[in-house]
């Protein structure tokens, strides 16, 4: 979006402003959003023969449909982000440290603050990833702190207490999670049961882009939603509970906000739907089984971890390539005709995430020989180790050195 705003400047486009707001002429706005690139990169040359650089959608569309209008995107996205934020916020300090409570997960308290930095100690921390090092480790390296084993041993527990999330944060985190995708689940499919393309990817072509360029108000708001609450994970990613993928996740949630907006811009929501509806079916059994896993409800993880293995494969490894981009790379070049720059893009994007889901699918395949070989599956997989301060039965730790000098 940024790249093709600021792309105006390229043909030197005037555009007035006036207390900070740009044009609200529609038809102008599309011309300076578009211009840089043209209607050949992104209907491609068909149309472009066809039309020039007309846009559809310059009449205004039947009543309970909308016409993609970035500059309207770009406002209730950003706001809608902004109250995904503020919602997460609420929901995890009230609701979901409600349920948790009920369930018998206490939230640790706040341990006291250090006064002291054991410098050869930390870096050893750090080099681990915060994890417990071995005795004879920690004995070396108290030992060029000028310290005892057992405040070694205080010092480690501190640290991780401030760096590791507790169960009671993954709880409420994967609490929020769900409800967020069973919602729009729910919601997806109460729109999306009655469309003809639900059932048949083709239908999402027939017509394309003149006769399907309006979308409908209740797939307007399921992509300003979805598109609001992933650029709130993009922040929020560098907040939660640290994950072992937090590249693979940034990346994901990068190639899914371009996915969601490029396929908005060019009304090709018909298809977005599908993915989106896809994507959040498999992630509420991912959040069911963590929620009973850091409740440690043994079986019910397990049978939800199954539940979740199977719904994963069917629909990220079998019916998103299998059917879903299978449409968008063959069935849009034999119905909606000329392939076009910007359709190459998305299908580029899909690729991403079908790479994602095969890097993710193996850690599942991993689980799943750890748990025929009856060991133990610890939590969850992507997470980084739980700090030990959240266990119920441990007590709270006292100061390190007490009356120690700050530093």
């Amino acid at each position: 979006y940024i790249m093709l705003l600021c792309g105006k400047q390229w043909y030197q486009r005037r555009v007035r402003v006036s207390m900070g707001f740009m044009r609200s002429s529609l038809e102008d706005y599309l011309d300076i959003f578009y211009h840089p690139f043209g209607t050949t990169f992104w209907l491609g040359n068909e149309y472009h023969s066809k039309y020039g650089n007309v846009w559809p959608g310059q009449d205004d569309p039947p009543i309970g449909f909308k016409n993609p209008c970035p500059k309207n995107a770009l406002l209730v996205v950003g706001c809608m982000a902004i109250f995904m934020t503020f919602l997460r916020s609420f929901f995890e300090r009230y609701i979901g440290s409600t349920l948790a409570a009920i369930i018998g997960i206490k939230k640790p308290k706040m341990q006291s603050p250090m006064y002291v930095c054991l410098p050869a100690l930390e870096t050893l921390l750090k080099s681990q990833r915060y994890k417990s090092p071995s005795r004879d480790e920690l004995k070396t390296v108290v030992t060029q702190d000028g310290v005892t084993i057992r405040d070694g041993e205080k010092y480690v527990r501190l640290r991780q207490q401030q760096v590791l999330s507790t169960r009671h944060t993954k709880f409420v985190e994967s609490c929020w999670r769900f409800v967020f995708y069973g919602s729009m689940f729910a919601y997806g499919c109460q729109s999306l049961w009655n469309e003809d393309y639900l059932w048949n990817t083709e239908k999402c072509w027939v017509g394309y882009p003149i006769e399907i360029w309006a979308m409908k108000d209740a797939i307007y708001w399921y992509y300003m939603i979805e598109l609001g609450y992933y650029v709130s994970c993009l922040v929020y990613q560098f907040y939660e509970v640290k994950r072992k993928d937090f590249l693979q996740m940034f990346i994901h949630h990068i190639a899914t906000v371009f996915l969601i907006g490029m396929s908005y811009v060019t009304s090709r929501t018909r298809i977005g739907a599908l993915v989106m509806l896809v994507h959040d079916f498999s992630d509420i059994s991912l959040e069911a089984c963590k929620m009973a896993k850091y409740a440690k409800l043994g079986e019910a993880a397990n049978t939800l971890f199954g539940v979740f293995a199977v719904s994963f494969f069917v629909s990220r490894i079998v019916i998103f390539p299998y059917n879903i981009m299978y449409s968008s790379v063959f069935e849009s070049q034999d119905i909606a005709g000329d392939v076009c720059p910007s359709l190459n893009i998305l299908n580029f994007l899909l690729m991403v995430l079908y790479l994602l889901h095969c890097f993710w699918f193996s850690l599942i395949v991993r689980l799943i020989v750890k748990f025929s070989r009856k060991e133990q599956v610890e939590g969850d997989l992507r997470s980084e180790d739980e700090a030990p301060g959240s266990s119920d039965e441990q007590s709270e730790e006292e100061d390190l050195v007490k009356g120690g000098k700050a530093e």
